[in-house]
């Protein structure tokens, strides 16, 4: 409930959430939690209220309901499981900044004792990264991508405008 109420409130137009199989619960959780999330904050019945500081005139907080909201577009982040994405998004100018964000994540990235023999060394996290995306930017015809899956058909006007080449 809580995640539908930052769902209502926020009113995204598109939410990505991890792809719904892998290895870890952690994802895979997150991405069950998040697409139930979006059903419920779309259900009209469903009275969701934020509590709102108190005004000057009145030593109580009121409480405003909020209006129902659905994204109209839920993509699933792939690029850590193997299934062949729907599309993919260039990422050519934004693939340092990505890798650098990542590696913020220090307790997962960096080059720790205690899990040596789990988890490999930064320069190793880099080198997979990067040769991740640049097969997926291979598919694009990028240098760099990163891949997403939809679940519902996509519907195209003009094959024309599809910016991928078939040969």
């Amino acid at each position: 409930m809580q995640v539908e109420r930052v769902i209502r409130e926020q009113r995204p137009r598109v939410l990505i959430l991890p792809y719904w199989e892998g290895r870890h619960p952690d994802p895979y959780t997150a991405s069950t939690l998040g697409y139930e999330a979006c059903f419920l904050a779309g259900l009209a019945k469903l009275d969701v209220s934020v509590a709102r500081a108190p005004s000057p005139a009145s030593q109580d907080a009121d409480a405003a309901s909020l209006p129902p909201h659905r994204p109209f577009k839920i993509i699933y982040a792939t690029l850590y499981y193997d299934v062949r994405p729907t599309f993919v998004v260039d990422i050519t100018e934004l693939f340092e900044t990505r890798f650098q964000a990542l590696m913020a994540y220090k307790s997962q990235y960096s080059d720790q004792e205690a899990g040596k023999d789990l988890f490999p060394a930064q320069a190793e996290i880099r080198a997979r990264i990067e040769a991740m995306a640049r097969f997926y930017g291979l598919l694009g015809g990028v240098t760099y991508a990163e891949p997403f899956l939809q679940k519902e058909v996509g519907l195209v006007e003009d094959l024309t405008l599809i910016p991928v080449k078939s040969i």
